[in-house]
């Protein structure tokens, strides 16, 4: 088997990203920890400028930059960067922050109550029983937005059960609270959760239910004698904590893997990246792969992070997982795994993916064009509005498949939208099975035309060949997969889903958002953007 080099050598003064070649090995040899070249490091303070210069001026093509200048740039695309972050909103403010902090302490009053009533249904000592709210994700790791939500498990006690306790009793307490709206539930996903607003904060709320009836004093001392115990829903539950804690101890600096986090969060938002259920990353990917990058260049400035992470991904050999301890893994590697990232937890697991080919060859594209963007410190140019620019979906792609969900009610349609989500990564699979890639938007719109609430999604559609798509026949059969069982059933009652094809001069004004830098300029780097029958753009 050839030898891995994740990232090539690299000269002393400039960055190269272009790839060694491999040398025969009897095994797959593991990265190991690099050094960034030196401008990439955290810099003291920029020389004076020169006087009478107010700007760095372009280098006499004959002349090499001195080391000064790349410093300086540097100093100067990580301070913007940062300050981008911060005008684009996506730190929150100490208001912003105090509001989430409120938001969990009422749901941990919540749930102890309800564990105490519980308890008394079950004629058991309320005493006895206890129950808490733990975060996980961003809001934990220190990298959320305002427009973040809050990821939280409800840790239970063993008589308090999942359908009925968790799903019908606590979910009536949410319902009647004046500060929670949207509430639906997810109920048959691999970790079934519930969804909702509470004080204009949306929620994730999955849960876990511990053999033991003091749950606050078992989940504490984390005893793996009631870990062994759980049932796989509700380990796969826990894992989310238990991923956290291996990050935060695994990162050598906080502060620069919250920044990192962040950027990567961003970026994957405005390329479209984002959503799990879409075929993209989840948030555990980004920060497994931003604690990766952080792992390596210990050292490195906010954006000699941020290049690294274009440059390390977009070359990445993707039959290797990514993992943060560094060892060879025997966790169980599917075939069908098209980015593995390994979860830092014991035993080590394969992160859920709901990726297939098409939404993974955007992604890999998505990659390169951020390495094409960054690669360059010597760039005069350069801004970061390039990097963060909206994915330009009407110029992208020709037609477009329509799905409209509508309901007789607003509540009654953020149930509906719950669960028809939850079977997306279903529909892409048979897009592709019958020859037509998509690149699923996840922003949702209304038809103002329609009297019920209703929300409407657009999918750029990428036809690997010449094929005939019947959305009657398409509908009929993502409706059978839906209503496979009696809760699919009684979710669709009174709710509708209808599935068209529309052309781009279709669609919302909303979604015209015409793309500069994604068309024109990066043709100047020789890397193609546009629809093409010999690529892609011709599922937590």
């Amino acid at each position: 088997m050839d030898a891995y080099y994740p990232l090539p050598a690299m000269a002393p003064d400039l960055p190269v990203w272009s790839h060694a070649a491999p040398a025969p090995a009897p095994a797959v040899l593991l990265p190991e920890p690099q050094t960034l070249p030196s401008f990439f490091m955290h810099p003291p303070p920029p020389p004076p400028l020169p006087a009478g210069r107010g700007r760095l001026l372009p280098w006499p093509i004959a002349h090499r930059p001195p080391p000064e200048f790349f410093f300086e740039m540097d100093y100067r695309r990580t301070h913007s960067l940062i300050q981008f972050l911060t005008d684009e909103g996506a730190i929150p403010t100490p208001e912003e922050e105090e509001t989430r902090e409120l938001v969990i302490r009422e749901l941990k009053k919540i749930v102890t109550d309800w564990a105490k009533g519980v308890a008394s249904e079950e004629r058991v000592p309320p005493r006895r029983v206890t129950a808490t709210v733990l975060t996980y994700g961003s809001y934990t790791l220190g990298a959320h937005g305002p427009e973040s939500d809050i990821d939280a498990l409800c840790v239970g006690p063993c008589i308090a059960n999942l359908p009925h306790h968790f799903f019908v009793v606590l979910r009536q307490i949410l319902k009647c609270r004046p500060e929670v709206s949207g509430l639906q539930t997810v109920e048959n996903a691999k970790v079934p959760l519930m969804r909702f607003r509470f004080s204009g904060i949306s929620v994730d709320l999955t849960y876990a239910q511990l053999p033991v009836l003091d749950a606050v004093q078992a989940i504490n001392t984390s005893s793996p004698q009631y870990l062994r115990r759980l049932d796989s829903r509700s380990w796969k539950s826990l894992s989310g904590v238990r991923v956290n804690e291996q990050i935060v101890q695994l990162v050598p600096n906080q502060e620069k893997f919250q920044i990192l986090l962040r950027c990567i969060k961003l970026w994957a938002r405005r390329r479209g990246l984002h959503c799990h259920l879409l075929g993209s990353f989840a948030g555990i990917h980004l920060a497994i792969l931003a604690a990766y990058v952080c792992q390596r260049f210990p050292n490195a400035t906010a954006n000699g992070l941020f290049t690294m992470f274009f440059g390390i991904f977009a070359h990445w050999p993707w039959h290797i997982p990514v993992d943060l301890h560094g060892q060879p893994t025997n966790c169980r590697h599917s075939d069908g795994c098209l980015m593995p990232i390994v979860m830092p937890c014991t035993p080590p697991e394969l992160c859920a993916s709901n990726m297939t080919e098409g939404t993974f060859r955007k992604i890999r594209e998505e990659l390169m064009r951020g390495y094409v963007l960054t690669k360059d410190l010597g760039s005069h140019d350069f801004e970061w509005a390039w990097i963060f620019e909206p994915f330009p979906y009407s110029t992208t792609y020709g037609q477009f498949l329509r799905i409209a969900l509508c309901a007789p009610t607003s509540e009654e349609l953020h149930d509906w939208i719950g669960w028809v989500k939850s079977r997306f990564p279903y529909l892409i699979l048979k897009l592709e099975n019958i020859g037509i890639e998509c690149d699923p938007n996840s922003s949702q719109e209304v038809d103002h035309t329609v009297i019920k609430p209703n929300t409407v999604y657009h999918w750029g559609l990428i036809p690997l060949s010449d094929v005939y798509l019947d959305p009657s026949s398409l509908k009929e059969d993502f409706m059978k997969y839906i209503i496979n069982d009696v809760y699919g059933k009684v979710k669709c009652t009174d709710s509708e889903l209808t599935i068209s094809i529309v052309d781009a001069s279709e669609l919302p004004k909303s979604m015209s958002n015409d793309s500069f830098y994604s068309q024109q300029h990066l043709h100047e780097y020789g890397v193609g953007y546009q629809a093409a029958a010999d690529c892609w753009s011709a599922f937590g």
